[in-house]
């Protein structure tokens, strides 16, 4: 795990609750919506905080075992130093030349070799048969099928604008129990996400928090349009 992207993960959650802590201000009434996701980014940056915290932990304990093996790698540089000052010694002495006495019965035997009689004594080398080659079948040239085009829908710059106004109560129904306060502030949140990643987590809470059924048509046009909001 990257301690760099979880103190980048730390600062978005720290930077996500003060936004709304400024948006919620002198509210006399904050929507219960509102109160669960900051709860849970709370929670999150709380989890966070213990992961950094241990790899924080785990890099000086690190730091302490390598100053521990350190003197341990300095005696093996050292034998290893003396093992090659001792070879280097061994090749410096010089060699002692040895003289090789070839007995007289081998050089009167190599004289009564006549190059007449080395055919017989060499072994008749036989060139070895090449076998003829199989020819392979080669196999017909199969036509791979096209493949079919995707066609996505185009981007868009604002979920909120895209929802007609009979979707508009559509969506606040079906998937906001019927609340436009709540319905608001959940496309508003969705809108305004850094990126895609911010806003699915979002989507995602809120699926949590109003027992959305992913195959229901209305979820699915949601999470199309934020798709489309962030490509």
């Amino acid at each position: 795990m990257d301690k760099n992207q979880i103190r980048k993960e730390i600062a978005e959650l720290i930077n996500s609750i003060k936004e709304h802590s400024d948006d919620i201000g002198d509210k006399k009434h904050i929507p219960q919506l509102e109160l669960e996701l900051i709860l849970k980014k709370i929670a999150s940056l709380y989890e966070k905080s213990i992961v950094f915290n241990y790899l924080n932990s785990q890099k000086s304990i690190e730091i302490e075992i390598a100053k521990l093996i350190e003197p341990k790698i300095n005696i093996e540089e050292r034998i290893i130093s003396e093992i090659s000052k001792a070879k280097d010694k061994v090749k410096e002495e010089p060699k002692v030349e040895e003289k090789v006495i070839v007995p007289e019965i081998i050089e009167e035997k190599a004289q009564e070799i006549v190059p007449e009689k080395i055919a017989e004594v060499l072994p008749v080398i036989e060139t070895p048969l090449v076998a003829e080659k199989t020819p392979v079948a080669v196999p017909p040239v199969v036509e791979k099928p096209k493949p079919v085009l995707n066609i996505q829908k185009p981007a868009i710059s604002d979920i909120k604008a895209a929802i007609g106004i009979n979707d508009r109560f559509q969506f606040a129904n079906d998937l906001f129990q019927g609340n436009m306060q709540e319905y608001e502030i959940g496309i508003q949140q969705l809108n305004s996400s850094e990126n895609i990643d911010s806003a699915m987590i979002y989507f995602h809470s809120l699926q949590k928090l109003y027992t959305w059924d992913l195959e229901n048509d209305t979820v699915k046009r949601l999470l199309e349009l934020v798709e489309r909001r962030y490509s």
